[in-house]
This record gives structure tokens, C-alpha cells and sequence, in this order.
């Protein structure tokens, strides 16, 4: 895969999260996720200030401290979230990938920022699928792409506090490794 699919893989991303957010039902917020200390609301909060962040470091080149809390989705989550994200393929779409970002962590360019966020919203779509007990098929080739961009930061993944310790997958397929990879097991 070329580095000019990684912005369709976002948007295929985003998708993907959004499809199963709109399956969420409103007595479902307070619902538990395989995120052990987040429900349904709160991994939602979290994907759509990433896409906020997003959006702020693009935009305005400034990292801010994002807003965690409910007050992120407003009355309409499901409109929070596709204005956020239409907001940020927009951006994407018009910024060269090697585009130097800045965070208070480090300085990453715009691929690797996009990894993380591909990342968030795949495996959260997941995690959100789950808590409502919903089928949810990540893309093999979502999968894969994300694989060859996490394994190569192995090391950073097991001393992470941003993700559970590696499992063992239940098959070979991209989507059970990627899973397993980020501590998460399905059934078969």
C-alpha cells in the first residue's frame, strides 16, 4: 500500500466507528467496554477529541488539552461526531503526510499521527461493538496496514499505558493478529 491510501484508510476508519455509533441506543451510554475503566460515553468522548485534536493541531498547530467530557458530544453525538470528522478528512486530505506535527510529547508528522487515529477508531469501533453486543468486521486491509505500522513500535506498545498486554490471537487473520496485538481477544 502506498502512503497516498493512508488518507482513505482514516476515512474508512472513521466510517467504520461511526457506523457502529449510530447503533448506539441512548439508554446504552453507561454500558461497560472492553476498556475496562471506560463506558460506551466515555470511549466515545475519547475517539471524537481525538478527531478534535486532530483538527486543532492541523488547523491551528497547537496541541489542547482535550475536553474528556460528555460536553464533547453535545445534545447529538452522532452530529458531534460527523462534524468532527468531516472537519478532519477535509484537513487531511489537504495536508502532505510528512507535515512535521506538533505535541507535547514529541513531534510526529501527519502518517504517524494518522496511525494513531486509524488506530482509535478501528479498535474503539471494536470495542464499542462489543459492548453492544453487535457484530463489527474490521477491513483485512485496515488490519494489515495498521500492523506494519505497530509492530516496528513493539516496544513502545508493552510499556504503554494506552494498551493491554499483547494476547495471543484466535486465528492468523490481519484483524485477530491486530486485535491480539492491542490486548484484545474476540470469539471465534
Amino acid at each position: 500500500m502506498t502512503n497516498d491510501n493512508i488518507p482513505d484508510l482514516y476515512t474508512r476508519a472513521l466510517a467504520s466507528f461511526g457506523e457502529v455509533l449510530s447503533q448506539v441506543p441512548l439508554d446504552a451510554w453507561d454500558l461497560p467496554t472492553p476498556c475496562t475503566e471506560w463506558t460506551a460515553q466515555t470511549l466515545v468522548v475519547h475517539v471524537v477529541s481525538g478527531e478534535v485534536q486532530l483538527v486543532n493541531l492541523l488547523e491551528h498547530n497547537e496541541f489542547v488539552d482535550p475536553d474528556l467530557s460528555a460536553n464533547v458530544l453535545g445534545p447529538d453525538p452522532i452530529s458531534a461526531w460527523r462534524g468532527t470528522a468531516l472537519k478532519a478528512i477535509g484537513l487531511v486530505q489537504e495536508t502532505p503526510l510528512d507535515t512535521p506535527i506538533s505535541h507535547p510529547t514529541m513531534t510526529l508528522t501527519l502518517e504517524r499521527l494518522l496511525g494513531a487515529r486509524i488506530t482509535d477508531n478501528v479498535v474503539h469501533g471494536w470495542d464499542l461493538s462489543q459492548a453492544l453486543s453487535i457484530s463489527y468486521d474490521i477491513e483485512e486491509e485496515t488490519a494489515e496496514w495498521l500492523l506494519d505500522f505497530w509492530l516496528p513500535l513493539f516496544d513502545f506498545l508493552t510499556n504503554s499505558e494506552h494498551f493491554a498486554a499483547p494476547v495471543e490471537p484466535i486465528d492468523d487473520s490481519a484483524s485477530a493478529r491486530l486485535l491480539a496485538l492491542l490486548g484484545r481477544t474476540r470469539e471465534s
